[in-house]
């Protein structure tokens, strides 16, 4: 079986290292390169054939994860990135894949659920913990339009109007989206409880990953 390739961007060499190690192990995969900053991995791009999947952690000095995807995503280079991050609050993780993340990691996750990153990113595109089950339940090489139709024929207008103010730049909060669409919070909590109901989400930034994976944003 053919390996797939990956970069590492992280400014410890022990935790490139260990990360090395981790992934060689747990499928068929090769580290190419490494980088120990954000800045030396964007230099190199042009000398380097492209990985399948960069690693890259979020906090690092200098250019941080988060630059780096802006910067390739201003070069309409698509590499997949697969941030490292010790944070995992709701709106970092939100800004991530509003940028152009296809996934994040905590530094202390297993092996498995590394190899389940690696392998949703490879075959569905995104990877996102609680969003993984949903990913899967793809069949392998649908249409992105046909599996769009699909979700949009389950969703009533005020759910359409619902994620479009949740995906909104302004990030509008739960009660803001109530005060936009002139209904109570309750009502808005209806119509994020049925859209989890329907497609096994969990969380605000399920909701925003569940738009940007399958382009619905332009369709809502």
């Amino acid at each position: 079986m053919e390996k797939r390739t990956i970069v590492l961007v992280d400014d410890h060499v022990i935790v490139r290292n260990g990360l090395k190690e981790l992934i060689e192990k747990i499928g068929p995969y090769s580290v190419v390169a490494q980088f120990d900053s954000g800045t030396a991995f964007l230099n190199a791009i042009p000398t380097i054939p492209q990985p399948d999947i960069a690693i890259v952690d979020l906090n690092m000095p200098g250019m941080n994860g988060d630059e780096v995807v802006s910067a390739l995503k201003v070069a309409g280079n698509e590499l997949p990135v697969l941030i490292l991050t010790l944070d995992s609050d709701e709106p970092t993780i939100i800004r991530l894949f509003r940028n152009g993340v296809r996934g994040f990691l905590k530094k202390d996750c297993n092996a498995d659920t590394l190899r389940n990153a690696l392998e949703s990113i490879l075959t569905s595109g995104y990877y996102h913990n609680e969003f993984l089950t949903l990913s899967l339940r793809n069949e392998a090489g649908a249409a992105p339009q046909t599996e769009q139709e699909k979700i949009l024929t389950q969703l009533t207008d005020r759910e359409r109007t619902f994620l479009r103010l949740v995906c909104h730049e302004k990030e509008y909060t739960y009660e803001q989206i109530a005060d936009q669409m002139a209904i109570t919070p309750r009502t808005v909590d209806g119509y994020r409880e049925a859209i989890f109901d329907k497609f096994a989400i969990k969380s605000k930034t399920g909701l925003v990953l569940f738009v940007l994976k399958y382009q619905l944003l332009e369709k809502l």
